[in-house]
């Protein structure tokens, strides 16, 4: 049986405050606990909650950028905080953040197509045609029309 794409087991994380007092320890803050989902490939996941209520944190503990205070998160049975620096990076190619506020994300200067297909560079070298290839079948799969490519701002390039 293939294991899950996520799987995220009663995942916790702790901030330490800066020190009030010298001789004081420093306050915590428990921003994530107990949190356990499990995705499987081909599905999507949403992540709601009220502002400070943990999503980023949450996010970035899915991602690898910051290691859990406890339990475990595995990508395809692979746990993350296993991984070495190299191994993390190459997983990464796999899996993608995207961030609550398009307009903070992306640049409307850019083509849709741009937008799309800049990141497929990091794949290896790919010609431009290939890239264009690519972000036509992406554009396709979230049910983007072709159409739009060439949009930037609400606005057609003049080309």
């Amino acid at each position: 049986m293939t294991p899950p794409l996520l799987q995220v087991d009663q995942v916790s994380h702790t901030y330490a405050l800066p020190r009030e007092k010298l001789w004081q320890a420093p306050r915590l803050v428990h921003a994530v606990q107990g949190i356990s989902l499990s995705m499987n490939r081909g599905t999507n996941l949403g992540i709601v909650g009220e502002s400070g209520s943990g999503k980023s944190t949450l996010a970035r503990l899915v991602m690898g950028l910051e290691p859990t205070s406890r339990g475990s998160v595995k990508i395809l049975g692979q746990t993350l905080a296993e991984l070495s620096p190299s191994e993390l990076r190459t997983a990464r190619r796999n899996f993608q953040m995207v961030f609550q506020d398009p307009y903070g994300s992306l640049d409307p200067r850019q083509t849709v197509e741009r937008i799309i297909t800049e990141p497929l560079g990091v794949f290896g070298d790919k010609s431009l045609a290939t890239m264009r290839v690519m972000g036509k079948v992406i554009m396709n799969h979230v049910a983007i029309r072709h159409e739009y490519k060439d949009k930037n701002g609400g606005k057609e390039l003049d080309r």
